[in-house]
């Protein structure tokens, strides 16, 4: 009767022990592609309705090992209870062999955690980088773009997601591209300096592998463009005139200072623009947007008083020349060169008379 008495009391206290217990639960993806982060959730809660949970707060920790013969801890991850039961981990995989891993919650008293807690999951990472072959150098010289050129064994024509990455700052991507039925690709990306670029690949099944390049060299100063000029004296009464040969793009044309010049233009357009924005200590300068045709070019001083030579100087172009068609563009009277003057008949009877009289002598 005792005997019976005491495994009663047994048995409730292991009713006692297991109901006290609380339920948890981890949860892992089966398969991660080595390089890709691998997460680890959990909860205490099942069906939506709270088992004997942990409190808010509890914390343990998630154990990483890797399973080949043996056990064998790989990192360790300290988790921590939130208000709705939930907690979770992530451990790297970058350098993990491919292979079988386990993921472990720990139990800090081996009976916090009851019998019908989900304790350890199974976890396979999957090295896709042999896969992936590069043959464009992972050392280039610097000339804006990054050379990327490399085959896929695994993809055929599905394309690759490319990203790449300098100074921990992404500047391209993620965005695929194409690969043939090989699984060949080929890309040059924009850079705007030297220095190392980590370049992550992947597709529609996930990671594939990281590729370090590096650039030397730097991008050099941007080359200033030459101007060439031409020079002529100007009055108000006067003007210089000029023909400008443009090249497409934006052309500057520029005055030489001491003299606060006027200066006109005629555009590609047949427009006809007026700057006069500064004084003698500068020049005057316009900035006109050209398709690679001629602009003609009137400068003058804004004083009657002032005279000079003035030197306009043009970036973009191919010629700056004295015009001397330019005048009658601006609606100005073209000079004609002054006719001689016809000798008086008196002047012409004198000299007869000089060689007749010579002649007689």
């Amino acid at each position: 009767m005792k005997r019976i008495a005491w495994l009663m009391l047994i048995a409730a206290m292991m009713l006692v022990s297991t109901a006290s217990a609380a339920y948890v639960a981890i949860s892992a993806p089966q398969t991660v592609y080595v390089g890709e982060p691998l997460e680890v959730t959990g909860t205490t809660i099942v069906g939506g309705l709270p088992k004997p949970s942990l409190n808010p707060g509890f914390s343990t920790e998630v154990v990483l090992y890797q399973v080949k013969y043996t056990k064998t801890e790989i990192d360790r991850k300290k988790i921590v209870v939130q208000e709705d039961g939930s907690f979770s981990a992530t451990f790297e995989t970058s350098g993990l062999a491919a292979g079988t891993y386990s993921i472990e919650i720990i139990d800090p008293t081996l009976t916090t955690f009851g019998s019908s807690s989900t304790k350890q999951r199974t976890v396979t990472l999957v090295d896709r980088s042999g896969s992936l072959t590069i043959s464009s150098p992972l050392n280039q010289d610097f000339d804006g773009s990054l050379d990327l050129r490399g085959t896929i064994g695994d993809i055929g024509g599905a394309g690759v997601r490319v990203q790449v990455k300098h100074d921990g700052a992404t500047v391209y991507g993620p965005e695929f591209v194409g690969t043939d039925k090989n699984g060949a690709f080929s890309a040059e990306v924009p850079i705007s300096a030297g220095g190392s670029y980590e370049v992550a690949f992947s597709d529609a099944k996930g990671y594939i592998g990281t590729v370090v390049f590096v650039v030397s060299g730097a991008p050099g100063p941007t080359p200033t463009q030459a101007m060439i000029s031409a020079s002529a004296p100007a009055t108000r009464s006067a003007p210089a005139y000029f023909e400008v040969d443009t090249r497409s793009g934006t052309v500057t044309i520029a005055t030489s200072a001491g003299i606060d010049w006027v200066v006109e233009y005629i555009d590609e357009d047949d427009n006809l623009r007026k700057v006069n924005n500064k004084g003698m200590l500068e020049p005057e300068t316009a900035e006109i947007a050209s398709r690679g045709g001629p602009v003609y070019v009137k400068v003058y001083p804004m004083s009657y008083n002032d005279s000079g030579t003035v030197q306009v100087s043009a970036s973009n172009a191919d010629s700056v020349r004295v015009s001397q068609t330019a005048p009658g563009l601006f609606g100005d009277a073209t000079p004609t060169p002054a006719q001689a003057a016809p000798v008086p008949v008196t002047l012409a009877l004198l000299a007869l008379l000089v060689v007749v009289v010579a002649r007689r002598r």
